[in-house]
């Protein structure tokens, strides 16, 4: 019997290799949207959820107190600067007790103390997946901050919706940290102060730090602009009425794109994201941003909801008519 004739290797030819590679590169092509896709699926899925444990969080605090989370403004002296804040007040709530409960020590030194203790302290309740960068930011001052991508919405906009009745003063319109007509005294609102519907009234909406990472800082500071926003944010002018109140938290008028275009709403960012886009709320999912309701409900609504329904669900008790 014969041996076994040897079995003689074929190798690809250059065009046959050429051509695997090529319908490597389509099934690749063909995939990798697909993944990107699922991947922020879940990144919004984890958003949705942040803003819902926000909601709920709320409800407990005011099962507790019988009030929303208030803010006063007061120099950096004070403890109340900080404590009375709902990015403060809301952490017993979802299960940050341990920080919550920490030691305050001297407010008033910006190097020791409450701010050099807590500044860089993350809360992942408080940071949407979807936003690059992380949970942090290095300041100008070399400092590092924790940053919140989600704002309690105040209320319409900032102490101007009746100056007419009030002298240039008027009161916050919204839930969470309203100060009446001074611009300074908190308001205690309740759950039954809500005459135009938990359903149809904000909480909290998106927004992700500046891009110089100066704004959106979670545990620092005056919170307006950082952890508190408004549905409207008109261009900041000199009174001629010196005791009429002014809007003193400014992130500045113009960007790397050019001057901010007031008035903002919900509206898209620029391309890139600037500096002008933390006087408005935006989101880095597409086409517009998730929103926590004061009957604890989420809802993702588009950019063109800015300028209509945001605004009027921004209100707690104005009896505005919601269309969408």
């Amino acid at each position: 019997m014969s041996p076994n004739p040897r079995r003689i290797a074929h190798a690809f030819t250059l065009i046959e290799l050429l051509v695997v590679i090529a319908i490597i590169a389509i099934l690749i092509g063909l995939l990798l949207p697909a993944v990107q896709k699922v991947r922020e699926a879940a990144a919004r899925m984890k958003c949705s959820n942040n803003l819902k444990q926000l909601a709920l969080a709320c409800h407990s605090y005011h099962d507790a107190n019988e009030f929303f989370p208030q803010y006063r403004s007061v120099g950096t002296g004070h403890r109340e600067r900080y404590s009375q804040n709902w990015t403060w007040q809301l952490l017993p709530y979802i299960e940050q007790g341990n920080l919550y409960n920490q030691t305050w020590t001297d407010l008033g030194n910006a190097t020791t103390g409450f701010r050099v203790l807590f500044r860089s302290k993350v809360v992942p309740t408080y940071n949407c997946p979807s936003v690059p960068g992380g949970p942090t930011v290095v300041a100008s001052d070399g400092n590092t901050y924790s940053v919140t991508h989600y704002l309690a919405v105040t209320g319409w906009h900032r102490g101007d919706w009746r100056p007419a009745a009030d002298g240039g003063f008027g009161q916050d319109t919204g839930i969470i940290a309203a100060v009446g007509p001074d611009g300074n005294t908190p308001l205690k609102i309740k759950m039954t102060g809500i005459s135009d519907g938990t359903s149809n009234s904000l909480l909290f909406g998106e927004r992700p730090q500046t891009a110089d990472g100066e704004w959106g800082w979670a545990l620092q500071t005056n919170p307006n602009l950082d952890s508190l926003i408004w549905a409207e944010y008109r261009s900041i002018t000199v009174p001629s009425n010196p005791s009429v109140r002014m809007d003193t938290a400014s992130i500045g008028t113009s960007d790397a794109n050019g001057p901010c275009a007031f008035p903002m709403y919900f509206q898209a960012p620029r391309n890139p994201p600037g500096n002008c886009d933390g006087y408005h709320m935006w989101s880095h999912h597409t086409g517009g941003g998730n929103f926590a309701l004061a009957d604890g409900s989420v809802r993702f609504f588009s950019y063109s909801a800015g300028t209509t329904t945001i605004v009027k669900m921004s209100t707690r008790a104005l009896g505005e008519v919601i269309s969408e």
